[in-house]
């Protein structure tokens, strides 16, 4: 009995730590933009941006992806997708509203110490809408997997253009979001905020078995 007892509790201990064999997932993320903005003005969240080359962006500091699909300063790679292609199809269509960004990677499950941020940035793929958003996300693998976003959403302003140093530059409504969500793999987890929707999925990389030699 005093066996049983022991082998249980081992079983319930573990529990809990069932992924740690999974150290690799596929991660699909949707921001799209309410396009009406109806609303803009239920929070006080404008401010102006900086002088021009006063601001740094998150992927200008990054190093880029190279041509294999990896980003070697990351340590992601560019994937196809796990199943959100729908949703952005459907939302491309809608007159309501407007995907800012779709990505797809696959990356190796870190704890807080050691997770990376990935950069985003609209306006590398999008440059043709005048409102962007731009910062990073990151996750966060413990006993749950954890997304944390810290990003900004702009819209330029109708009104007058400043000059500093000569220079034209637009200012910016800004809309910050950042939080943070307890996400469950192979669920489809949504993260609202007044003016932008953000769709996320994560799917446990299978590992390989290794092949077994001959006896």
């Amino acid at each position: 009995m005093k066996h049983l007892t022991a082998l249980l509790a081992i079983c319930c201990i573990s529990l809990p730590y069932a992924h740690a064999d999974v150290t690799e997932y596929d991660f699909e993320l949707i921001i799209f933009e309410d396009i009406s903005g109806r609303y803009a003005n239920s929070e006080q969240w404008q401010h102006e941006l900086p002088e021009p080359g006063t601001e740094t962006s998150a992927v200008e500091t990054t190093t880029r992806a190279n041509t294999t699909g990896t980003d070697t300063a990351l340590n992601i790679t560019q994937i196809k997708g796990i199943g959100l292609k729908k949703y952005a199809n459907k939302l491309a269509s809608s007159k309501r509203y407007h995907v800012l960004v779709h990505k797809s990677w696959r990356q190796t499950g870190l704890a807080e110490d050691a997770a990376i941020d990935i950069p985003i940035d609209s306006r590398l793929t999008d440059k043709a809408n005048p409102n962007n958003i731009q910062g990073s996300i990151k996750i966060v693998l413990g006993r749950y997997l954890h997304i944390y976003t810290n990003l900004m959403y702009q819209q330029p302003r109708k009104n007058a253009v400043p000059v500093w140093n000569g220079q034209a530059s637009q200012l910016y409504k800004e809309y910050p979001i950042n939080s943070h969500r307890r996400m469950r793999s192979k669920e489809l987890h949504y993260l609202d905020h007044p003016m932008v929707g953000i769709l996320v999925k994560a799917m446990p990389v299978k590992k390989q078995k290794a092949p077994q030699g001959k006896t």
